[in-house]
């Protein structure tokens, strides 16, 4: 499959989008903003399933230390236990910066006030389902709401659709109108771009077969995240409504420099194929991820993606970071 596209156009007239948005340039809090709630909205990379605290993404797990040995082995307890709390996604990170928790990992110290609205296998028509029964209760001007869709839609374009390109520019434009509803009622969120599928394993993987993916997957998630940034230009608050967190500029900025970010592998998966991703762990990843000189393990935080499609510890907590910090930072 041939595709053409511009990728660097493309950027720019997302740029020039947002130039306006506050929340694109950074900024500070003139007062300090405190939510009462953090709602999280959209896909699995955002959902902390309850019961069971498990994640789409690297799952911690419970440790134990040996002290009968000298020195004493820490490792993982056995029989394996999920320590929801440890190997934060994004979501759980910003929650967690202002005291609160989800209720699927209730944690000591924290409040239950996190909401958690997001849903495995989502699409922006699931956002949609999501904004309408936030909107349908009880809307304060300290809400925070999390933002993050659009992996599910790419995917589904690229195997279902004849026209990918429109369908992904039509579901971009979506979160960024479901986005508009909720800062019309006062609310305040804090949006991510989607990773770019084209550096993920899903492209990669099938390049070989069908040369042309890693082109198309790129593109389509160029073409999403563009029309998204371009609709936040609809918010009436700007940036004291909205602040954007770049997912695929984190993406991106990881696969170009691994090093930089304690990576060894940036184009697998390290979750088995075998083990559905809510059941993988530091004991169910794939042995290539263990040290090779055999001295310790790293339990997963060293790859980028978990499966083909879902980042890793590593990239989730790096994202949760630049989330916390434009919380903490933007004018709201």
């Amino acid at each position: 499959m041939k595709f053409k596209w511009n990728v660097m156009r493309n950027a720019a007239v997302a740029a020039l989008a947002v130039a306006g948005l506050a929340s694109c340039g950074g900024g500070t809090q003139v007062e300090s903003f405190v939510p009462t709630r953090v709602i999280a909205m959209g896909d699995e990379a955002s959902l902390i399933n309850n019961p069971g605290g498990t994640k789409y993404t690297v799952n911690a797990v419970v440790f134990t230390t040996d002290t009968s040995v000298t020195p004493p082995v820490t490792a993982p307890a056995v029989p394996t236990a999920i320590e929801c709390a440890s190997n934060q996604i994004w979501t759980q990170q910003v929650a967690y910066s202002f005291g609160m928790a989800f209720p699927g990992c209730a944690t000591t110290g924290y409040n239950l006030s996190g909401v958690m609205l997001a849903t495995n296998n989502a699409t922006v028509a699931d956002l949609t389902s999501q904004v309408n029964t936030y909107l349908g209760g009880n809307v304060s001007s300290q809400d925070l709401v999390t933002v993050m869709v659009g992996t599910n839609d790419i995917i589904l374009a690229a195997e279902n659709s004849a026209n990918p390109v429109a369908t992904v520019r039509a579901a971009g434009t979506q979160v960024g109108a479901e986005v508009v509803r909720i800062t019309d009622r006062g609310a305040k969120v804090i949006v991510s771009t989607v990773p770019s599928l084209g550096l993920a394993p899903y492209a990669i993987s099938r390049e070989a077969g069908a040369p042309g993916t890693v082109a198309l997957m790129s593109e389509l998630s160029t073409q999403f995240n563009t029309a998204l940034r371009l609709k936040l230009q609809d918010v009436r608050d700007g940036g004291r409504a909205v602040g954007l967190v770049l997912a695929d500029e984190l993406v991106l900025a990881m696969t170009r420099n691994p090093v930089g970010y304690g990576l060894v592998n940036f184009t697998l998966p390290i979750c088995p194929t075998a083990v559905a991703l809510t059941s993988c762990d530091m004991t169910t990843i794939t042995p290539a991820a263990i040290d090779p000189a055999g001295v310790t393990a790293n339990y997963g935080h060293d790859w980028l993606w978990a499966d083909d499609r879902h980042l890793g510890a590593n990239a989730q907590g790096r994202l949760g970071a630049l989330a916390v910090n434009r919380a903490r930072n933007n004018p709201f």
